[in-house]
């Protein structure tokens, strides 16, 4: 007899795939959960590491400011909105609010300006933050923007200024007719704050302190229109026994002609730059904005010097305070000096003592003579430097190297 027994079909029971479809989704999830978790947990150690080192590095320096939470920066930048964004550099970007009176550890609400470092390279914006403190946070002048804190939040610091009502100081703001930039004694006032300020920071404050970016931009204005140095992000200090730095670092159209040359920072080359800023006051124009064949804002200046027209160079917006006479013998006064300070001869240049005296109108203007070279702004040998070391597009680039 034969007997036809069914058999099973092969397979696994649908049951089995589908728990096993499960508990695989689940340990998947599990596992990512796990790399996820270490993550951010070795990120937020790593973070915290950072902000416990740069807390101990902070309290070791003389008048630590005070440490502000980042919660309540966020807060009041509305979490670093574009609307109160007041500006940007090679560092990152200054964002303007107001510390409740709680945040800012004076009792009262307070206008400040953050400036958040978000430098791709970790090393080297610690290195940015830690100098710019080590160095503002011992200055004391009325011409010098104050630091009044700091703050830290997952590996990007930050620093926080009193705030400047009026903004920075340019040639964009001259052409505002219908504010205090027009007029004469603004500017005049502007020239002397900023030459009262590089005095104490060449020749009061020890050791002595180089800016090596002065430019308009980075003068900031008060309520009262007074004029403060602000951005001390590449500036240094100068040992007593020192005259120098070594180091490339500022802005094309400030850096004066031997420093493209030697990269030495000396107290020659803050004055080379102050000078272009003179320059810049009186006339209303950017360190570019002239006539092609000269090129650049001292050359242009020289020219008309040499020309017998010096005062073609006043800014034709400029409001006279009190009478144009007056006006005409301050302008060719600071046009004077402006030129003295951008001499191609550093050692012709005046120092910040002489400076003052002359604004001051202690002294008479310096002497320029009509003869002085004018080609000096991208002269053959170190044009040819600079494009060589560093391209042709160099005069639309800022340099922000460290010392060393």
């Amino acid at each position: 007899m034969t007997v036809d027994l069914p058999i099973p079909k092969g397979g696994t029971p649908k049951w089995v795939v589908i728990l096993s479809s499960v508990l695989s989704s689940v340990a998947a999830t599990i596992v990512v959960a796990i790399i996820v978790y270490c993550y951010l947990n070795s990120k937020y150690r790593r973070w915290k590491k950072d902000l416990d080192q740069l807390a101990k590095t902070m309290q070791s320096l003389p008048g630590v400011p005070a440490q502000v939470d980042f919660a309540d920066i966020k807060k009041a930048t509305n979490n670093f909105h574009e609307t109160t964004k007041l500006g940007r550099g090679g560092y990152g970007a200054v964002y303007g609010c107001t510390l409740p009176a709680a945040a800012s550890r004076t009792g009262q609400s307070m206008k400040v300006a953050v400036k958040k470092f978000t430098r791709e390279v970790l090393d080297q914006r610690y290195e940015d933050f830690l100098a710019e403190v080590s160095i503002i946070n011992r200055l004391r002048h009325k011409n010098v923007v104050p630091l009044v804190g700091w703050s830290y939040n997952k590996g990007e610091p930050l620093l926080i200024y009193e705030y400047m009502n009026n903004g920075g100081f340019g040639p964009r703001r001259q052409r505002q007719q219908d504010t205090a930039i027009g007029q004469w004694d603004t500017r005049y006032g502007i020239a002397r704050d900023i030459a009262t300020g590089l005095q104490y920071l060449h020749h009061e404050h020890e050791p002595m302190v180089l800016h090596r970016d002065i430019k308009a931009s980075n003068i900031m204005l008060d309520s009262t229109f007074s004029a403060r140095l602000g951005d001390f992000g590449i500036s240094c200090t100068v040992d007593a026994e020192r005259s120098s730095v070594t180091g490339l670092a500022g802005t094309i159209g400030y850096i004066g002609p031997e420093y493209i040359i030697n990269y030495k920072a000396t107290r020659q080359t803050d004055i080379y730059a102050f000078g272009v800023v003179i320059l810049e006051i009186v006339t209303g124009k950017k360190t570019t904005h002239v006539p092609t064949d000269d090129g650049h804002i001292t050359q242009w200046v020289r020219r008309l010097h040499r020309d017998g027209m010096l005062l073609k160079a006043l800014d034709d917006m400029l409001i006279p305070s009190d009478n144009q006479a007056d006006l005409a013998k301050e302008a060719e006064r600071l046009l004077l000096l402006g030129l003295a300070c951008t001499n191609p001869n550093p050692s012709s240049r005046p120092s910040m003592t002489e400076v003052l005296q002359v604004i001051n109108k202690l002294v008479p203007p310096p002497q320029v003579s009509h003869e002085q070279q004018t080609r000096l702004w991208m002269s053959d040998e170190w044009s040819s430097s600079i494009t060589s070391e560093y391209g042709a597009s160099v005069a639309n680039q800022e340099w922000r190297s460290k010392a060393r």
